[in-house]
């Protein structure tokens, strides 16, 4: 064979062997973006099963409402990329939601309240599927960093059909949601559906446990806890504390002249009357028996009087279930000083017998300055008649 022939046929091989190596090159990168697509398909999965399962957990771990939406929320803002979040919940009888939990917003970060049939709700309530929304200057909540989100990525939370709420995930883009991105917000808001009417259910039985079945009033359990907050409340804002003790007078004979049926719907609607004389701030609650007990928020000696004294008339002034007519005995009992914040009930009670041996139907104030009486704590407890 000659010189050019062997040329030839080695040129020929080498464009074989060249060709074949394009040809694996080919095949291997092919294949590394199979592989590639396929770890990123794999680690999406690992991290919306992650996603559920914490959130899952959080569910049967915890009976505390804002923990379990706070899961929720900063896993799913994660997955998304979210820069922001926040939690709503829809309160019974009101065509609103709120805000429960949020994350990277402002303090009083607007948007606080929601209405169903304003944007970004309505839209997404329509659908009752999760929805990218533009947001407007009146929408778009603060951002902690600094500026606002051009959009909300809302998902609607539902139990059964019924909407319980939703979640806001804060985007500074538009952005297309996948079937599979739907999928999972989906799932993170079956789980916070769940987790919402378990806390429900939680808080209804403790609502229940410190409520005064009869007057739907605090029960005395329940006035205990609120006032040791407002103790430590006022200790740490140098701020003066009143609490006020009511009787209602003769209550006895009502129930021995006219039956306890009566008797029960008078003690109801004596708490109505305390309650509507109090303030918003001001706690309101059945002591026990017919002796009902009022923490004052910030309420100096002569400001308690004044409010007393306007309840009293007001019970004069009422009619009562079976046109009766009925008076209360009242003792307050105010203090700026920290050291006589646990002496305010005992102080008040004094009062109030002061006020019965007095002729009743009408108000006393204890003297802080004199002698301490017999503390309450000593006393046994006595279960409120109702």
């Amino acid at each position: 064979m000659d010189l050019a022939a062997v040329l030839l046929v080695v040129s020929v091989l080498f464009v074989i062997a060249f060709i074949l190596l394009t040809v694996t090159l080919m095949r291997q990168r092919g294949t590394a973006r199979e592989l590639e697509a396929a770890l990123a398909d794999e680690s999406g999965a690992r991290d919306r099963a992650a996603l559920l399962l914490a959130i899952a957990s959080a569910v049967n771990s915890s009976l505390a409402l804002e923990e379990v939406l706070n899961v929720a929320l900063t896993h799913a803002g994660r997955i998304m990329g979210a820069v922001a979040g926040a939690m709503y919940l829809v309160r019974t009888g009101k065509a609103e939601m709120y805000r429960e939990a949020s994350y990277n917003l402002t303090n009083r970060a607007r948007g606080g309240i929601r209405k169903l049939d304003e944007e970004p709700l309505s839209s997404v309530i329509g659908a009752m599927r999760p929805l990218v929304v533009k947001l407007d200057e009146h929408t778009a909540p603060g951002l902690e960093l600094g500026g606002h989100p051009q959009h909300a990525l809302v998902v609607p939370i539902q139990r059964s059909g019924q909407l319980m709420g939703a979640m806001e995930l804060y985007l500074n883009a538009w952005r297309e949601l996948s079937e599979d991105q739907a999928d999972l917000l989906n799932g993170v808001a079956s789980q916070a559906a769940i987790a919402i009417r378990h806390a429900q259910l939680f808080q209804a039985q403790e609502e229940n446990a410190l409520t005064d079945e009869l007057t739907k009033l605090p029960n005395r359990r329940a006035l205990a806890q609120e006032f040791l907050k407002e103790m430590q409340r006022a200790r740490r804002h140098k701020n003066a504390i009143a609490f006020v003790m009511v009787d209602l007078d003769h209550f006895k004979q009502v129930n021995d002249t006219y039956g306890h049926l009566n008797g029960d719907a008078v003690l109801a609607e004596l708490a109505q009357i305390l309650k509507g004389g109090a303030r918003e701030s001001d706690v309101c609650a059945r002591y026990g028996g017919e002796e009902f007990g009022l923490i004052l928020h910030e309420t100096t000696e002569s400001g308690a009087r004044v409010l007393a004294e306007r309840i009293r008339a007001k019970v004069a002034a009422a009619t009562f279930p079976g046109g009766l007519k009925l008076t209360i005995s009242v003792g307050v009992a105010a203090t700026e000083d920290a050291n006589l914040f646990t002496q305010l009930i005992d102080r008040a009670d004094q009062a109030l017998y002061a006020a019965k041996q007095g002729g009743r139907n009408q108000v006393r104030v204890a003297d802080m300055k004199g002698p301490a009486p017999k503390s309450h704590m000593t006393k046994p407890e006595v279960e409120p008649a109702v």
